[in-house]
């Protein structure tokens, strides 16, 4: 790619955490966020033979990635409120605005590409635009920023909502090539904090173990070596969960239970236990939400059929109508600390995308609350196995010399002579010793350290050259080591 530098509106998005105004206060009373936005210095690329332009932010790399829509950048914040705010506002203003015309389209996003045979995949990676986009006459996006709001896990483990902004500090005019350029913007977020916490200070389990009465002998070593190592763990049947607790079906019954488990036991962990009955016979899906008939603990299906606009063959039907998801037990919130559903407008399908005859499913959460995971076995004797191999590789394996080691598989192309442009030419050259000298450098004249290799020319002899491919020795900035080496 031809790389023009074009542009250099000096900053960097100022600092990891907000700066808080007023975050002193009573629970309950309005709370307020402010933070200064600068956007870093941007950049052009000519992309190939295609004619198009990249525009980049330097040390980002996030973009609008809608499929045939102009590919433009954009920077993400993700701000941490207490779980259970509400009247969250966020607003951003920019400032700066400058505008400059450009006379090649920006590049489209490239559509997702479907792992089939060579023929096709070939076809859905040609770059397609969205015509109605490009023909617009005025800014894209619509808006400078989007946002979106969610509940669930920080990387501290603890129950936070998490706020999304995308800015957008370049818009693009397509039908007059017109870049609008925001050097600044101001972000404020205002919310109110929560009263109380639903979470108990101290937890009376760490894990819990969801699975059918069936398997609980079974289970028992396991939930023993897990106390005896400190893990507060404790059973709880299928069967127990479906007499006491209410929902729709048995897997929202479930979820239910690990809601309660956490507010009442202050539970982190949940085990669900149990796969098909038969891999054979068992029917892995009763209806459009549930697979409950044919599994020792019940599947939650989601309904996001996805149509493609490039088909993976010539059928025009073809379609994927939904998966399991165990992350639905995991999302136990949505925004403000209540249940998330997974059926927001209540029509009784759950997770519905572009599903013929109902209404889509937006703005469901997808944070987990909970650290889940799930032993899919079809066996009382397959439990016992994989308890067995739990507890013996929790028990034996810290201090062994084998733990240390590990077995990939693992592949690695190397950039040909043609992609790479080497050319070895010794015509002009006489017999001797050489010592031949290699060097990276990016655009800004940076350079790496030289490589040395020396060689003889001997043209009585059949060449022997080889290369050596050490991108493994990359590094995120300059000076670093040349990519491909002659040896």
């Amino acid at each position: 790619m031809k790389k023009i530098t074009i542009l250099f509106i000096v900053g960097i998005l100022i600092g990891s955490t907000m700066g808080a105004i007023g975050t002193q206060g009573k629970q309950g009373t309005p709370q307020s966020l402010l933070e200064h936005l600068s956007t870093p210095s941007i950049e052009k690329q000519t992309v190939n033979n295609d004619g198009y332009l990249l525009i980049e932010l330097t040390g980002t790399s996030t973009f609008q990635t809608t499929a045939g829509q102009p590919q433009l950048p954009k920077l993400v914040r993700t701000i941490e409120l207490p779980f259970g705010a509400t009247n969250i506002r966020v607003s951003l203003t920019p400032s700066g605005i400058s505008t400059q015309h450009v006379d090649q389209e920006i590049r489209p996003a490239q559509q997702m590409v479907p792992l089939t045979d060579e023929s096709q995949s070939s076809a859905a990676s040609t770059t397609i635009k969205d015509t109605a986009v490009y023909a617009m006459t005025t800014p894209y996006p619509e808006t400078w920023y989007t946002t979106s709001i969610g509940v669930g896990l920080n990387k501290n483990n603890e129950h936070v909502t998490f706020v999304s902004v995308h800015y957008y500090p370049i818009r693009y005019t397509p039908a007059t090539g017109t870049l609008q350029i925001a050097s600044d913007a101001e972000l404020s977020i205002t919310y109110s904090a929560p009263t109380q916490s639903p979470f108990p200070l101290k937890s009376e389990y760490n894990l819990v173990i969801i699975a059918p009465k069936s398997f609980e002998q079974a289970l028992q070593p396991l939930i023993e070596h897990k106390n005896s190592y400190g893990i507060l763990t404790v059973l709880k049947t299928t069967e127990d969960i479906y007499n006491e607790f209410s929902g729709v079906d048995k897997p929202e019954k479930i979820k239910y239970f690990i809601k309660n488990a956490i507010e009442t036991w202050g539970v982190e962990y949940v085990l669900l236990v149990g796969g098909l009955k038969n891999v054979v016979f068992a029917k892995p899906r009763d209806n459009p939400n549930e697979g409950t008939k044919g599994w020792y603990l019940p599947a939650r299906y989601t309904n996001l059929y996805d149509n493609p606009k490039f088909p993976l063959n010539a059928e025009s039907t073809l379609y994927d109508p939904g998966v399991l998801s165990d992350l639905y037990f995991a999302d136990i919130y949505e925004a403000g600390g209540n249940f998330s559903s997974w059926d927001p407008n209540g029509d009784g399908i759950f997770a519905a995308w572009r599903m013929e005859g109902y209404e889509n499913d937006t703005g469901i959460d997808m944070y987990p609350d909970v650290a889940l995971g799930r032993l899919a076995c079809t066996s009382v004797n397959e439990v016992r196995t994989v308890v067995k191999k739990i507890i013996n590789y929790e028990t034996t394996t810290f201090g062994s010399e084998w733990f240390k080691k590990m077995t990939v598989i693992s592949g690695d192309g190397f950039l040909d002579q043609t992609d790479l442009n080497i050319h070895w030419d010794t015509n002009s050259v006489s017999n001797g010793s050489y010592t031949i000298y290699d060097q990276s450098s990016n655009p800004s004249h940076e350079y790496g350290p030289i490589e040395v290799t020396n060689i003889t020319v001997d043209k009585a002899q059949a060449t022997q050259l080889t290369f050596n491919h050490n991108d493994n020795q990359r590094i995120h900035s300059y000076p670093g080591l040349p990519i491909a080496e002659i040896v």
